[in-house]
């Protein structure tokens, strides 16, 4: 299959070029396109056919149901059999965004998109090309990351290149997304609201608008070892998740412990092909040290989660590119945008730290 390629003006999407990767959804096709968290993996979402092809391209267990993407409110309230109040507190005070409900689902929406189950994710992006195609296919979208399932999401297209070029019809280049990591999954469908997935909208954020807290299950931070057998309730909850082909381990402990860690590990593993990941605090010392990291990048401010989430998934890819065997990243406080990035951090080094 030869991958077609088409850049599109991310402010203005030009209709022509959308309404060809419309006519690629409407025929049952694939085509990669940019939201405001990460490069998605849409397919029709209403074709069960078409949403199995997503599976099969990516690599995914098909007990890992997918997320309805949507152009309106009222295409999402289609979509649920019931619409709480919660979910219009939400809508209104972060959609479009990077927030997706799950709520319980209407018979319209095919069990492939569940993977059986009685719920249904919903969101609506706030990125133009992604609302442009959906507007213009006339169906929601299914999508989730488009990479290859276990592999950091893709958030610019050269990402998607390397894992779908000549595997899927086509790939909508609206440039590099903004925020970096997929967004907050949160479940309306138990009381009280129930945390899957941290994401760019924040525990903090949401439980200001609906006054009460929320519930954050344990795996959100410690993952569990999940079989790739039966359904899971949410996307991203797989005990190993968003990992680069190096292995990851978290540098844990006070910024002063850190660097010494890092330190201490470099020292001892001379032989061994290390990068280094590094808050912008801690980059110059590292930096102007007499280690020899194969790659080292700041990720952001530890004071600035949502530079680190910006940077995270890109630099992952940057530290296989460069031949890393071991991957040193810096922890930061799981507030805020923070438990977003050690959520990933945590499935991507399958809880190992020093």
């Amino acid at each position: 299959m030869k991958t077609r390629y088409l850049t599109v003006n991310a402010n203005y999407p030009e209709p022509k070029l959308i309404a060809q990767g419309a006519e690629v959804v409407i025929n049952g096709g694939l085509v990669a396109f940019p939201t405001e968290t990460v490069y998605g993996l849409g397919a029709d979402g209403l074709n069960p056919d078409a949403v199995l092809k997503i599976f099969q391209v990516k690599g995914r267990p098909q007990g890992n149901p997918l997320i309805l993407h949507v152009s309106s409110l009222y295409q999402a309230r289609e979509l649920a059999s019931f619409w709480p109040p919660a979910a219009e507190l939400l809508a209104d005070r972060f959609l479009p965004g990077p927030l997706t409900l799950i709520l319980p689902r209407s018979r319209m929406v095919p069990e492939q998109v569940t993977a059986g189950l009685p719920t249904v994710a919903l969101r609506y992006p706030s990125n133009r090309v992604a609302l442009a195609l959906i507007e213009a296919s006339g169906v929601p979208i299914a999508a989730p990351s488009a990479n290859i399932s276990g592999r950091p999401s893709p958030t610019c297209t050269q990402h998607v290149l390397t894992d779908m070029d000549g595997k899927i019809d086509m790939i909508l280049d609206g440039g590099p997304v903004q925020v970096g990591v997929e967004s907050t999954i949160l479940s309306l469908a138990e009381t009280p609201p129930t945390l899957l997935r941290p994401g760019g909208v924040t525990r903090e954020e949401i439980e200001q608008v609906l006054g009460e807290e929320i519930v954050v299950p344990e795996y959100v931070l410690h993952p569990e070892e999940r079989s790739s057998e039966g359904s899971v309730p949410s996307p991203g909850i797989y005990f190993k998740h968003y990992s680069p082909q190096a292995d990851v381990l978290m540098v844990t402990g006070s910024p002063d412990e850190q660097v010494a860690k890092v330190e201490n590990f470099m020292t001892r593993n001379k032989d061994r092909r290390v990068a280094v990941l590094a808050t912008s605090e801690h980059y110059p010392i590292y930096q102007n040290s007499s280690m020899q990291p194969v790659y080292l990048a700041s990720l952001g401010s530890r004071l600035n989660p949502d530079e680190i989430a910006n940077h995270l998934f890109g630099a992952f890819r940057e530290c296989d590119e460069a031949g890393a065997e071991i991957i040193l990243v810096d922890t930061i406080s799981p507030t805020g945008m923070g438990l977003a990035v050690m959520n990933r951090l945590c499935r991507a080094a399958e809880q190992h730290c020093i």
